[in-house]
């Protein structure tokens, strides 16, 4: 909390700030000027920003020829897909400037249902950057598949009184809104109700344009981050929507939009920047929202309209109060480079203070019961996968598990998320099974135990031996595996279920990569370091098994459960034809 008198003393001279920050060249966000001035730090906050020597302070740093901004503001993550904790996912991303972050928890609400924001919520506590949270919307995202929980208008009212919970996350059910669902649209009135009419409500809305734009924009959605266009963020803009600017593990749309948007006359102020689904690997290799901005001035945008996007916007647009700027009152959360254009980062000041980073944030997973709420929480998500290695046997895998199985294939292709409904000519998924044209897919439902499996043909994929199993599959995670030969296939779903979770790699019954996952079958209780390792010698032991240079193996193995992308997809219940909305005989 502020200290108000503290703060007042300070900026009126009568008593010495706790230190300053002196000689930098500083960014004004609210004009887009660089000044030089220094800041003044009282506790937490900036007292005053002001011209060298006006105020005392008790410590002096000196930071003559830097170049000091605001700290950066993660519009829109999934902390699941860092797959790690909150604490070590803000000890990674603190080192890159973040510190503060807009969270989803949709991931792991589909595994552990209302209770997984409780869990990320005292995950987060100690955490090196401040974690605000979204309530997920659409858990689960369709009624043709089987999760862990479900998240229901009650549960949203609920969840929405939780400390540093500030909104409704990214409504997926964008048909739901233009058609005019009820229940849909319930969500919205109760967040709405409780939050205000002013309230936050994230969007998720691909190609919606004209009139179904209208409609999502007419209930209230506040922001989107799927614009994969310049013309689709500016139809959106337009319509005063935020855009979330994306640069995650696998979609990344900066080069899509920021080129266009530098030399337009759309408001940057409607402009935010966000990460979505980033793992550790990459955060560590490339950065969090430093590498938007570090790209954004490689494509044409101005350095301070770029920290500017990183910054103030998305603190305006979430409503996070005395956040977002270098201004008296304000959050002393700043960023010192060495150089501005590049984004050279010497150090970071979180609350007034180096963040604690040496340290891991590792929990121990507890094999009783807890007597506490987080302790129960803990314990819940560190076993979370139902599913018997006994139960799993060859038989899970024939090509008569599922009616369609011969019928149909699933063709994916480079560099997109979207796939295609190939029909197979008679014999084709057999004599593709041979020559390496096709694989086995297979989806088994993990949450509870139900036996619900189903398989199909994937095409395009590459896999030629081997197998490759998987409890990340958006959005319900059940278990999902890839395959040539049933044996393959049990072997590695076995390990996946042994390990509590995870991706396992293997072929000729060896295991030749994994890495655990056993929270929620999402995330690891261990390091960010050893997690990065783990996770980089996965895709070297994936590309031993065929599986095609130009397709990055688990994210697309990830999205082929998610029954709400065109055109086809697999859920533990059977094929489904995401056009026709119906699954597929």
């Amino acid at each position: 909390m502020k200290n108000l008198n503290r703060l007042a003393a300070v900026a009126s001279g009568r008593e010495p700030a706790d230190v300053v920050y002196h000689g930098a060249t500083v960014l004004n966000v609210f004009t887009r000027e660089w000044e030089h001035k220094d800041i003044y730090v009282s506790g937490a906050y900036i007292a005053a920003m002001a011209e060298p020597d006006t105020y005392k302070a008790l410590k002096q740093v000196d930071v003559t020829g830097k170049w000091i901004v605001p700290g950066f503001i993660d519009g829109h993550v999934h902390i699941e897909s860092s797959m790690v904790l909150p604490g070590e996912f803000t000890r990674a991303v603190v080192r890159h400037g973040t510190t503060a972050v807009i969270a989803d928890s949709h991931e792991i609400a589909n595994v552990l249902g209302p209770d997984a924001v409780r869990f990320m919520i005292h995950q987060s506590e100690n955490a090196a950057a401040d974690v605000y949270f979204m309530v997920p919307s659409c858990v689960p995202a369709t009624n043709f598949e089987h999760t862990g929980g479900v998240i229901s208008v009650a549960d949203i009212a609920a969840i929405l009184k939780m400390p540093r919970v500030i909104g409704l996350g990214e409504m997926m059910n964008y048909p739901g809104i233009i058609g005019g669902d009820t229940g849909t649209i319930d969500k919205l009135s109760t967040t709405f109700s409780l939050k205000g009419e002013d309230a936050v409500i994230d969007g998720h809305a691909p190609l919606v344009t004209g009139s179904s734009l209208q409609a999502y924009r007419a209930v209230g959605i506040r922001t989107d981050h799927e614009c994969h266009t310049f013309s689709e963020a500016a139809e959106k803009v337009r319509n005063g929507m935020y855009i979330l600017i994306r640069q995650g593990s696998s979609a990344r749309d900066l080069e899509l939009i920021v080129p266009e948007l530098a030399k337009s006359s759309l408001p940057l102020r409607k402009f935010c920047f966000c990460t979505d689904d980033k793992n550790i690997a990459d955060i560590m290799r490339e950065g969090s929202i430093d590498s938007n901005i570090r790209n954004a001035i490689k494509l044409g945008m101005r350095p301070e309209d770029a920290y500017t996007i990183a910054s103030l916007n998305t603190a305006e647009c979430y409503h996070l109060a005395d956040t977002g700027a270098l201004c008296a009152g304000f959050k002393a959360d700043f960023v010192v480079l060495g150089d501005c254009t590049s984004v050279a980062i010497e150090s970071v000041i979180k609350s007034g203070r180096s963040p604690a980073v040496d340290k891991a944030c590792t929990v121990d997973i507890p094999q009783t019961r807890g007597g506490t709420e987080a302790e129960d929480l803990l314990y819940r998500a560190c076993h979370s996968i139902h599913v018997d290695e006994q139960s799993v046997t060859e038989a899970l895998f024939k090509d008569d598990v599922s009616p369609a199985f011969d019928k149909y294939a699933i063709q994916i292709h480079q560099g997109s998320l979207n796939t295609q409904k190939y029909t197979l000519k008679p014999g084709e998924a057999a004599a593709g099974l041979k020559d390496g044209t096709l694989c086995r897919l297979a989806v088994i439902e993990r949450h509870t135990g139900t036996g619900c499996h189903a398989m199909a043909v994937l095409r395009g994929y590459g896999l030629t031996h081997g197998a490759i199993a998987m409890s990340i599959g958006h959005d319900s995670h059940n278990i999902i595996c890839a395959g040539i030969t049933p044996a393959d296939m049990t072997f590695a779903v076995r390990r996946l279920c042994a390990i509590g979770g995870g991706i396992v790699i293997a072929d000729g019954g060896k295991v030749l990569a994994e890495l655990a996952l056993p929270v929620a079958g999402l995330m690891s209780n261990g390091r960010a370091e050893d997690v990065k390792a783990a996770h980089d010698a996965l895709l070297p032991s994936a590309r031993t098994l065929g599986i095609f240079e130009y397709i990055e193996p688990f994210v697309t193995l990830s999205f082929l459960a998610l029954p709400v992308i065109p055109e086809l997809r697999l859920t533990d219940t059977g094929l489904f034809d995401v056009s026709g909305w119906s699954f597929l005989k």
